[in-house]
């Protein structure tokens, strides 16, 4: 009978029953998702409304001027090759980073005998769920890995099909469409970024998603100092060349 007691009072990965969480989680995971949200929203206004003071919009800028420059001028063909070819290189690299972590993810959960238990065990030194029992199943955090890699892996093949694309029109020097082949490389040169930023930014989440596995207060934390880190990167500091702080004015003259 005491035995029987004990076993009652014990939880299916063999340790005491606790009380079930209803709301500490919840509201820790939707603070570690706002955060991204609103700064990338915040970002996205930028972009959009003043362009030359982010690094996406001032890129978009360049990479026009840097296909003009190229497809113009054949000496410097050579250039955009090898420009091509490093993008292409990094991108296939990132691909199969991706699906690699992607398959080893799903094989060992799959392999896995007691997943619950395991994660469980994970989360036993978080200060706001260690006392509680998780109201999230353990394949919520398993699929959610999952599926921002395979996000990871569909924007990066966008990005090196792109490419391959661009790649052929390098060499059109001197051809009499040759201005709207610059015009056509610049905005496909522009998307290609833009799978490649989404990608990026999707791995970022990802950490955030992965530090999740110990608990929601390391995924907080994980989500801001992420957000800290890609400020840093997103935005120019004003007080730049030019009184108002951006950098068009500085290199659009030269550049047409």
């Amino acid at each position: 009978k005491k035995m029987n007691a004990t076993n009652a009072t014990l939880g299916p990965c063999g340790d005491a029953l606790q009380e079930q969480d209803s709301w500490r989680e919840h509201a820790v995971l939707l603070m570690a998702l706002a955060l991204p949200v609103v700064y990338h929203w915040r970002l996205y206004q930028k972009v959009q409304t003043d362009p030359a003071r982010t690094s996406l919009g001032y890129g978009n800028i360049m990479r026009k001027h840097w296909c003009r420059f190229i497809i113009s001028n054949e000496p410097h063909s050579i250039l955009g090759v090898q420009s091509m070819r490093n993008e292409i290189l990094w991108g296939t690299f990132l691909g199969l980073t991706a699906f690699t972590a992607l398959t080893v993810i799903v094989s060992t959960a799959v392999s896995s005998d007691n997943l619950g238990c395991s994660l469980k065990k994970m989360t036993r030194w978080d200060p706001i769920i260690s006392q509680y029992d998780t109201g999230f199943q353990p394949t919520t955090k398993i699929l959610l890995l999952c599926l921002l890699l395979a996000l990871v892996f569909l924007f990066t093949l966008q990005y090196l099909r792109v490419l391959k694309h661009i790649s052929v029109y390098v060499g059109c020097v001197g051809t009499p469409s040759q201005e709207q082949i610059i015009l056509v490389a610049g905005k496909m040169y522009n998307m290609a970024a833009l799978f490649h930023w989404s990608a990026m930014r999707l791995t970022f989440i990802l950490l955030s998603a992965f530090s999740w596995l110990f608990g929601p207060t390391y995924c907080l934390l994980s989500s801001l100092i992420c957000i800290i880190y890609l400020s840093q990167s997103d935005s120019f500091a004003t007080g730049g060349p030019d009184p108002g702080g951006g950098y068009s004015q500085q290199c659009d003259e030269p550049c047409r």
